[in-house]
């Protein structure tokens, strides 16, 4: 009972999208309000904490929500302008087939983009839709291509951060020492995952486009995409010649050149008169093109400090007990598309009514991708403070924690159904978390000490590195099936609730199955 009712805001949210094809706008305020009620009257947690824990989870989503809301600006400014319609006409030259376009843009532009911190759920849908994708498949490509590198999205702040929270936690995994021990062994360790799970969304997005004839005709680009992906991420973090946090951005761009050479070495693509590069083409690119180099700078490590430093306590909020937020203006991706999109309407210059226009679209789409990240954050921090309490001023457990907070209660029951085989279900906890909370990196902060007690439970220390690896590669694979980010690709092409129900039935099994074969990667890992 106790179990069911821990996942039930879950279950509801599911239900709801895939059953009665609810939107994900709609699902996150249900689950919100349940997990709070269920929080209060079952979980033995004071309102104080739930209104507490719900305020600190929209502040913590700021990161990624106000990224998609000036993205989503960005694109809307760029398709009025017919700036996203030379693009495309440029891209049509580079790859002319569907099957080639969802492997250039999904498995390599994805993945860098992904990388750089872009926001590709917000940022794709409408340049497949151009690309004569139907809106499902603009989704899912949308959404799948933010997934094969897992935990290297943002700069590998999902490994990264995890990291330093762990070892904040009092973690201590043997053989590790120091940070940078943690950060590079947990790397190794989830690249090792890669070759199959990579491989497995290129199928994916193929399927979602074009179902299995899609996939029998580029079953070779698609496995050599795959493999070029994850191999070269598995290979730099093997030999340490580069910083962890640029891994995924030279990952995808060695995919994108894998891709673009294949099809031209076997004759797959020819385009007649196909468009060349020039000022025009530069122009309208240039958006996306500052967009990568400013992220590139401002995530350069010495830069990175500089910025996060810069406005000090000015930008720190005390939000209730002892919890206060930093919200690194200067050091989020947010901002710097925020700065993209302002010196975006001055480069492509648009007519008082293409900007109304932009202005007007954008101001009615953003706020269901808002509120659906804001609430899951929510409810992810509800279900990981759940029988707590403020005692002097602070938050602590209380004495039902044990007993009764929802994600050891989700720990626990697995535990105990699976002991010794329980490396199998650690994705699966990766997958809830990222469900619910909307993002990688708040799953692997959030579960980072319950997979630690599960373990010791189970298997012994020894094992963590691997269990905590299976579970950043299970919330890397669940981004597939987020609601928060399919709300957040619909609301960009105008479309809700029927199709984003479409999407989640589709790659639903796909990923529970992803998530089992990691499981079992995992175990084969921990005992050979």
């Amino acid at each position: 009972m106790d179990f069911l009712l821990a996942i039930f805001p879950i279950l509801v949210v599911l239900i709801g999208m895939i059953v009665f094809h609810r939107s994900g706008t709609f699902v996150s305020v249900v689950g919100w309000v349940l997990a709070m009620l269920i929080a209060v009257y079952y979980f033995k947690t004071p309102w104080s904490v739930v209104w507490g824990a719900s305020l600190v989870g929209i502040i913590k989503a700021l990161g990624i929500s106000l990224a998609v809301v000036f993205t989503m600006f960005l694109i809307f400014l760029m398709r009025e302008t017919q700036a996203l319609s030379k693009i495309i006409e440029y891209v049509k030259g580079i790859a002319k087939t569907k099957e080639e376009q969802t492997l250039f843009i999904g498995m390599g532009f994805g993945s860098l983009s992904t990388s750089l911190g872009m926001v590709t759920p917000a940022m794709f849908p409408p340049i497949f839709r151009l690309l004569g994708f139907s809106p499902v498949a603009a989704i899912a490509v949308s959404i799948l291509c933010y997934d094969p590198l897992t935990s290297f999205a943002l700069f590998s702040i999902p490994i990264t951060l995890p990291a330093k929270v762990a070892m904040s936690f009092g973690i201590k995994v043997p053989g590790i020492e120091t940070l940078q021990d943690f950060i590079w062994d947990y790397t190794f360790k989830i690249t090792l995952f890669l070759p199959v799970i990579s491989i497995m969304f290129a199928f994916l997005m193929l399927y979602s486009i074009g179902g299995t004839e899609a996939m029998k005709k580029n079953w070779f680009p698609a496995t050599l995409s795959g493999l070029v992906l994850s191999l070269s991420a598995l290979i730099l973090s093997a030999l340490r010649v580069v910083p962890v946090e640029i891994i995924g951005i030279l990952s995808g761009f060695f995919t994108m050149v894998f891709v673009y050479f294949y099809y031209r070495k076997n004759n797959k693509s020819q385009v007649s008169n196909p468009v060349k590069f020039n000022w025009e083409i530069l122009k309208a690119s240039s958006p996306f093109i500052l967009l990568i180099l400013i992220s590139f700078i401002v995530n350069l490590p010495f830069i990175k400090v500089y910025l996060e430093n810069l406005l000090g306590q000015k930008e720190v909020l005390h939000v209730f007990a002892d919890k206060k937020e930093d919200l690194n203006i200067l050091g989020n991706v947010w901002f710097w598309i925020f700065v993209v999109s302002v010196l975006s309407i001055f480069i492509l210059k648009p007519n008082s009514q293409q900007f109304k226009n932009a202005f007007n679209l954008w101001i009615t789409r953003i706020w269901g991708p808002f509120l659906a990240y804001s609430l899951f954050f929510a409810v992810a921090f509800i279900m990981a403070w759940s029988a707590m309490e403020i005692v002097d001023g602070k938050l602590v457990p209380s004495i039902y924690f044990k007993d009764y907070n929802m994600d050891r209660i989700i720990a626990i029951t697995l535990t105990q159904i699976f002991g010794s085989a329980y490396p199998i279900t650690a994705p699966v906890l990766g997958v809830i978390g990222t469900f619910v909370g909307g993002s990688t990196t708040a799953s692997n902060v959030l579960f980072a000490k319950i997979q630690w007690e599960a373990t010791l439970t189970t298997v012994g220390a020894e094992a963590f590195m691997w269990i905590y690896a299976a579970h950043a590669i299970g919330g890397g694979i669940a981004s597939a099936i987020t609601p928060s980010k399919i709300t957040n690709a619909a609301a960009t092409i105008g479309v809700s609730g029927r199709e984003e129900a479409q999407f989640i039935k589709a790659v639903i099994l796909p990923v529970l199955f992803m998530a089992l074969i990691s499981g079992i990667m995992t175990l084969i890992f921990i005992r050979f």
